[in-house]
Parts: structure tokens; sequence; C-alpha cells
């Protein structure tokens, strides 16, 4: 089953969560509406796109797992994407569209993008999840092999797994820390009655919000909508399971089929919602966006210690990850790399960005906003994400006003804030050995 639908996201999309631009170059600004079953409709046409998203929102995923349900989210998740069929696909890719599915530890979603003349298509789509037939121990089973098969062939990069690694020595004991690995298909013990209790609680009406984003017409959209899904039964409201205080972040090791060694470092860090997010975004932009940024300088210009650097910033619902990474060649001193990348990271506690370096990283993040949310898709996802994660979909809106106002004694606050040893995780991804497995 080679579908892009299998692709789980792990963890929110794109590194810019709550992302927006000005309005002209992707429009963001939304109407919500609650239907009587609880429903919320988030409306975000944009007479200028070529194609409609609408997907489906559910507060629920891997957190929600108790130890015996390892593995329940994600296969509930698949088997109600699939909906009993072969290729659940088939009806919008003959209609020249697509779907996918997110499975997080924070949220669930399905989607459909297809041609403005098809958004019914769309809706039907996802109005067959709510009510998808029962599962069968053979589709169960079936189910299982395949995820079992994915893991044993996957296709993520060396960085990716780096990141998904930096994840579990971050949040250690923590649903986060499962972030871009690839889940697990989950214990035999798993019955088919497991998955429908499951759906009953999770995948309701009255806890689901449901994203329109593209060409359409508003007041003839959410009229499609209502006919649709307003009659459906509110159902049990989901809840977000509270979660475990993480762990003290740790030290890992692990081997890429590379010459070069990765060097991560990462801290944990502030929720979506976290007013200081936007600092965040920022603070990862000036440390490693690019050559100029302050880890291309020091690791790779000035001490020859790396080949590039990077950072990123990557928030959810209750925390968020800020990594620095480093490609070292063979035959570099190890703990002179990390000793100059903490260094050079937590340097903006002691004298923060020049004018001229915030400016820079402001205007990186506004381009790579608007660069991310170029199709309906992608402002789909932001609206989605802004909801459950930010808690209001006018979140994704504000954001852009909010990176604006951080200033050079933001960088350095919340900096000190979130770079302290407690918070901090390191991993380092070795060569494997000539001829050896990883």
């Amino acid at each position: 089953m080679k579908r892009p639908w299998n692709r789980l996201v792990p963890g929110p999309a794109l590194l810019l969560v709550l992302c927006t631009v000005s309005a002209a170059a992707a429009p963001l600004d939304a109407t919500r509406v609650t239907l009587a079953n609880g429903l919320r409709v988030v409306l975000a046409p944009d007479p200028n796109a070529l194609s409609v998203d609408a997907a489906l929102w559910f507060p629920s995923g891997t957190r929600n797992e108790r130890p015996p349900q390892a593995g329940l989210a994600v296969l509930a998740a698949r088997l109600t994407f699939r909906n009993g069929a072969d290729d659940p696909l088939a009806a919008l890719t003959a209609a020249g569209g697509t779907g996918g599915l997110t499975a997080t530890p924070d949220y669930t979603s399905f989607s459909a993008t297809v041609p403005v003349e098809s958004l019914d298509l769309a809706l039907d789509f996802l109005g067959q999840r709510l009510a998808a037939p029962p599962v069968t121990p053979a589709a169960l089973a079936a189910e299982r092999a395949a995820m079992r098969a994915e893991r044993g062939r996957s296709e993520r990069t060396p960085v990716t797994r780096s990141l998904a690694k930096l994840w579990s020595a971050a949040w250690p004991g923590h649903p986060y820390a499962q972030t871009g690995g690839s889940p697990a298909a989950g214990s035999d013990a798993l019955k088919p009655l497991d998955v429908e209790a499951w759906r009953r609680a999770r995948f309701a009406p009255g806890s689901a919000v449901l994203t329109l984003a593209g060409a359409f017409d508003p007041e003839s959209a959410l009229a499609h909508v209502r006919a649709r899904f307003e009659g459906r039964p509110r159902g049990t409201t989901a809840t977000l399971a509270a979660l475990p205080a993480p762990r003290g972040a740790t030290r890992l090791t692990d081997r890429i089929d590379s010459p070069a060694r990765l060097c991560l470092i990462g801290w944990r860090g502030p929720g979506a919602a976290d007013a200081d997010a936007p600092a965040c975004e920022l603070l990862a932009a000036w440390l490693g966006g690019g050559p100029e940024a302050k880890l291309g300088r020091s690791l790779v210009r000035d001490w020859q210690l790396a080949v590039t650097a990077q950072a990123g910033f990557v928030p959810q619902r209750d925390g968020s990850l800020l990594w620095a990474l480093a490609v070292v060649p063979p035959g570099v001193d190890s703990a002179a790399v990390e000793r100059t990348l903490v260094d050079a990271a937590m340097g903006v506690t002691r004298d923060g960005p020049e004018a001229f370096e915030l400016e820079r990283a402001r205007r990186q993040v506004v381009a790579s906003s608007a660069f991310a949310l170029q199709t309906s898709r992608q402002r789909s996802q932001a609206l989605g994400e802004a909801e459950l994660l930010g808690g209001d979909a006018s979140v994704a809106a504000r954001r852009l006003a909010a990176l604006d106002r951080v200033t050079r004694d933001d960088l350095r606050r919340v900096a000190a804030r979130v770079m302290t040893a407690s918070n901090r995780a390191t991993v380092w991804m070795l060569a494997a050995p000539a001829g050896g497995a990883r």
C-alpha cells in the first residue's frame, strides 16, 4: 500500500504551525460557525485559489492511549480513513483530487483536496469517515501487517530520523517522545471492539473541527456542510488526556548510513498557544536560518567544525522543541563541536542579536510563511492546527503581528527561559560501520 495518506505526519506538518502572511498572498482570515451538534466549521474562502480543501480534525491522538492501548490511535485512524476500501482515494483521484491522514499526539485529521467544482465530493468523503463500517478481524490484521511492513522499509531521511531521536531524548516518558518515529502497529491483544470504542469516544462531531480553504462561496458551502453534518449525532465530546511531566532530558546515540556525523542539541519549549512561541520561532531563524546565521558563522565559517548547521522550532499543543543541528565531517573532534554549538546557541542570552540580524530572521520567517501557504491544503492545515493546537483558528491570522512585535530583548528573555540545562537534550548520529547494520 504505497499511498500518500500512509505517510503519517509526525507532529505538526510544518515548522511554522501557526503561519500567516498578508491576505493578498495567502488569505487566512476565517469565519467560524458552530453547528447544532457542536461541529465547529472554519471557512477561509480564497477566490484566487485553484482548488478547495476540506478537513476534519479531532482533538485526540496518541496521548490519549493507555499503556495497553499502545498503537490504537494510529490503527483506528488508518482503518477509519480506509473506510473498508482497498483504495480509499479512488473517488478523489478520479476527480483530480487527493486525500490525506495526519495522526499526532494531539490530534487526528482526515483531509480531501479537490478541484473547485468537486467540493461536494470532498464533503462526502469526510462524511463517510464519520460513518465508517465496523472493523473486521481480517481488516485489523491486514492493517497491522501493513504498518509493520512500512516500519521495516522506512524511507525517512537521516535528518528526519535524527530529529525523531532528539524528540525522544528531549521528552522522555512523555507522548511527545514518539514525535517523528514510525508508528507502532499495536499489540495482537487489540481487537476490533477496541477500534470501535476508540471511534465512538474520539471521532464524533461534538468535538470536531471542519476546515474549508480555497475557492468556494461561503454561504453555499456552509449550506452543503449543514446538509451533510448537522443532522449527525453530537456523540461523546472528546478531550485531550492530561500529560505526565517529562523526565529530565537526556543523551542518546544512534547510527546512520552516512560518512558524516550529525550532532543535535534540543531544548524543550512552550506550547503553540504560548505568548513566547513567535519569539522561539524567530530565535530558531536567527540561529540556523542560512549560512550567515549564528550557527553557520560559528561552526562552519569561523571554526570549520561542521559542513553546515541549521535550527528549527516545532510547537505542539503543550510543548515544543527548539533544535540545532550540525553536520560533522570525519575526523573533527566531537567534544569541540558540541561545546561550540551550545556556546553559539546560548550566546543570545548574553548579547542578543544585532538589529539587522533580527530583521533578517524576521524576513526569513515571513517569506517561509508565504511559501508554506501557497495551496488550499496548506492553508487548511494552518487553520486546523491553529484551532487544535492554539485554541482558535484566528491565532493563525494574528501570528504575523506577533512576529513583528518581537524585540531583541524578547529573544534574550525567551532564550534564557528555554535554553536551560534541565531542558537540553543531546543526540549524536554516528556513521554506521562499513558493511554493518545501523
